[in-house]
């Protein structure tokens, strides 16, 4: 059978605008949803049907508690920093469950999702996006209590990067090799609410850019991680291809015995990375 006709990215999105404007079936598929090719995660294209995917049709959110900390604006869309803070007493009754970041601009809206526990003592967060335009970013939070939190800011852009970035091709994307760097102070004392850092060195491919000879370069990303005190999460993250090039985290652990954290980045291509930090209680 002969190969089928090669599309480049400017004729597929080209198409895709004549379509729309002559009144044809439109591009874009009619449903908001489609999955992986495991079925694990919906991808989706709307940013407020994934909101009411997560917590469901009839949720009442309050607009105060939860801070989603942008930059009015980005130059670039490539590496934007964000903050997530909420306010609560981080006990059982008082505390975050799970927060997802939605990108209203972006190909795919969903940003990330993080889970607390009690034990990560603050509830608060930092790491950086990637924005292909100038949009709305939406925080929605679950607590501990039933209440649902949420909170929306509209940040300009200069020049978007949620396609562009990167460099290579699909050998290079799939050649390399991740490092880990993490940073816990060495001693504390016992109850204290210390910073945790941890980065990894990674291309976070998008699968949405064309290489040097027109050909697509495969999605490849971290889309997993998790850091753990004593064997017990303190914080997690699921990630999507709207995190910047080599994945930072700036959270938080609650110290209370000398022990070990432990880090887990999981890459899409089946593999995991692993590092410790030991701390000791003074």
């Amino acid at each position: 059978m002969a190969p089928g006709p090669k599309f480049s990215r400017r004729r597929l999105l080209t198409g895709a605008g004549c379509s729309a404007l002559a009144g044809a079936v439109p591009f874009l598929p009619a449903v908001a949803q489609v999955t992986d090719l495991r079925g694990l995660d919906a991808l989706w294209r709307n940013a407020e049907d994934a909101v009411t995917a997560f917590f469901g049709n009839n949720v009442k959110y309050s607009f105060t508690g939860l801070d989603l900390d942008l930059p009015e604006h980005a130059d670039v869309g490539s590496s934007v920093p964000m903050t997530i803070r909420i306010d609560c007493a981080m006990t059982e009754e008082d505390y975050p469950r799970v927060v997802h970041i939605v990108a209203h601009g972006n190909p795919t809206p969903h940003v990330m999702s993080a889970w607390f526990l009690p034990a990560s003592g603050k509830a608060e967060f930092n790491t950086r996006i990637r924005l292909e335009k100038s949009q709305k970013v939406t925080a929605v939070a679950q607590m501990s209590d039933g209440r649902h939190l949420r909170m929306d800011r509209e940040i300009s852009v200069s020049f978007g990067a949620c396609a562009q970035i990167g460099t290579g091709g699909n050998d290079d994307i799939f050649a390399f090799q991740p490092q880990t760097r993490v940073s816990v102070q060495p001693t504390a004392h016992r109850g204290d609410v210390i910073p945790i850092r941890a980065l990894i060195s990674h291309p976070m491919e998008t699968g949405l850019r064309l290489d040097s000879t027109d050909e697509w370069v495969r999605k490849r990303i971290i889309s997993s991680f998790d850091c753990k005190y004593q064997g017990a999460s303190v914080f997690r993250a699921r990630l999507y291809p709207a995190i910047a090039t080599n994945p930072y985290f700036l959270f938080h652990a609650r110290a209370q015995d000398s022990g070990i954290f432990d880090f887990v980045w999981y890459d899409m291509i089946d593999m995991t990375f692993k590092s410790q930090a030991k701390i000791t209680i003074v």
